[in-house]
């Protein structure tokens, strides 16, 4: 800005006041040092929780992986198992782990990491006993985690044999319980004197957990199938049950047919017998009387078949009674006496003296002497070329059983059907039915007895069964 000046006019320049900018003054030095620590502090914070993250995300992942196996409905557990020691392993930064499982015991080795093969054959040679002489057999003793920084140190250690193969000093173990019981040991180990921490601790429990919801896993399975199985078996066995009272039912009706009609046959030859007796002139009274006479033992011989087969199929047990088997036979042989005659068979009998009484119900005995002679019968009447024999034998089989056989001169049976002919209806004759042998041995086995059959399939057949003795004796005792 101009002026002009007083005396002379001119103007003259002036300057401007300002007011000038105060000096900035320098932070001391420790102020600024202390700043830069705390951006360091924050730097290196970050950086903790950065890498805390990252590994909770890491055991996150770890953790699923394993659960998505386990959750499998087809799971393998070795295989888990395997997964479990190895990510472990690493995750708590140890050099080995083991998972052990008791058996018979003592703990065996179920799944390991980071072992040499000598350790593992050891291992499978000298199972661990629980004891306070390793730190697995005594966490499966106190059923608690036990934590050996230096097991070298620890006055109790007696596990040098595992110590020196596994070359570990530090040693974890975790017990897996179920219900208060240990169902196996989860075991961390390193190689230096380098205790694991509480975090370590607590994710290697964390593991642990898993290997018993694995095991258990595996368990509840079993479980189930052996449930379903047992459903399966006892449908099975319903089933069955079911389809042998549908065969029981024709079993009977077959049965009453195929017994009944030797007595019918009987009794039609009898009455025409005795008609014929009373139509001659004069009328023979005698032969008629005794040819109805033996009608009348032809009916109670059919009604006697009827109560034979319906207790044979009933399940409540029947009355025994003491037997004389030689008696029964002659009696069997008496009543078919007719119809060996006409076929041109002879007999032959070698009854034991002195035989002693089987306990048993007579006219089922009685059906078996009739159907083995029967049959004998009908095999003997195809042959021509030789004499028909039917040899009828009883004796003493050992000290407490007596044995009866039935032999015929006959064709003979093929060997390879010798098992089979005493399957319901299986038959070796052309207008057989295939029951009279497998009920034959129906009752023997309800006897408590055994049939058999033997022949070469040339010179006749022989059919033998065995009853025991003495049982009559013990009935009587326990019946009183």
């Amino acid at each position: 800005m101009r002026r002009r000046s007083k005396a002379g006019g001119e103007s003259v320049r002036t300057r401007r006041r300002t007011t000038a900018a105060p000096k900035r003054r320098s932070r001391p030095k420790a102020l600024r040092t202390r700043h830069l620590s705390s951006s360091a502090a924050k730097d290196a914070k970050i950086a903790r929780l950065a890498e805390e993250l990252n590994e909770a995300l890491h055991r996150q992942t770890a953790m699923s992986e394993v659960l998505k196996v386990i959750s499998s409905s087809t799971f393998d557990l070795q295989t888990v198992l395997n997964q479990l020691v190895e990510t472990a392993m690493h995750l708590c930064q140890a050099d080995s782990a083991n998972i052990w499982r008791p058996e018979g015991g003592v703990l065996r080795l179920a799944a390991s990491c980071g072992h040499s093969s000598d350790f593992k054959e050891f291992a499978a040679k000298n199972p661990i006993t629980p004891g306070r002489g390793t730190v697995s057999g005594r966490v499966a003793l106190e059923r608690r985690t036990i934590h050996l920084p230096d097991v070298l140190a620890d006055a109790e250690f007696t596990g040098v044999g595992y110590q020196s193969r596994g070359n570990y000093r530090c040693h974890l173990g975790i017990p897996l319980l179920r219900e208060g019981e240990v169902i196996g040991v989860f075991a961390l180990t390193r190689v230096e004197v380098a205790p694991y921490s509480d975090k370590q601790i607590e994710l290697a429990e964390a593991f642990a957990s898993k290997a018993i919801i694995a095991i258990e896993s595996v368990r509840l399975l079993e479980a189930e199938k052996q449930r379903s199985r047992e459903l399966d078996d006892s449908i099975t066995l319903l089933k069955r049950e079911r389809e042998n009272k549908l065969m029981n039912v024709e079993a009977i009706t077959a049965s009453i047919a195929h017994e009944v009609r030797q007595p019918l046959a009987a009794i039609a030859t009898n009455a025409g017998a005795a008609l014929r007796f009373f139509d001659k002139a004069p009328p023979d009274f005698d032969e008629g009387r005794a040819a109805l006479n033996r009608v009348i033992a032809d009916t109670h011989r059919a009604s006697a078949v009827f109560d034979s087969i319906r207790a044979l199929f009933r399940r409540t047990d029947q009355a025994r009674q003491p037997i004389d088997l030689n008696e029964v036979a002659l009696e069997v042989l008496h009543s078919l006496r007719g119809e060996l005659h006409a076929h041109g068979i002879t007999t032959q009998t070698d009854l034991a003296a002195a035989l002693p009484l089987v306990e048993g119900r007579r006219n089922q005995l009685q059906q078996v002497f009739s159907n083995l002679i029967q049959n004998a019968i009908e095999a003997m009447d195809t042959m021509a070329d030789r004499d028909r024999m039917l040899r009828l034998k009883t004796e003493l089989h050992s000290p407490d059983a007596i044995v009866v056989a039935v032999e015929d001169s006959g064709p003979g049976l093929d060997p390879s059907q010798l098992d089979s002919i005493f399957e319901a209806f299986v038959t070796t004759k052309a207008q057989g039915m295939g029951l009279g042998l497998a009920i034959c041995r129906r009752i023997i086995e309800g006897h408590a007895g055994q049939l058999s059959a033997s022949s070469d399939g040339k010179t006749g057949a022989q059919f033998q069964f065995i009853l025991p003795i003495g049982y009559a004796a013990d009935a009587i005792d326990r019946a009183k």
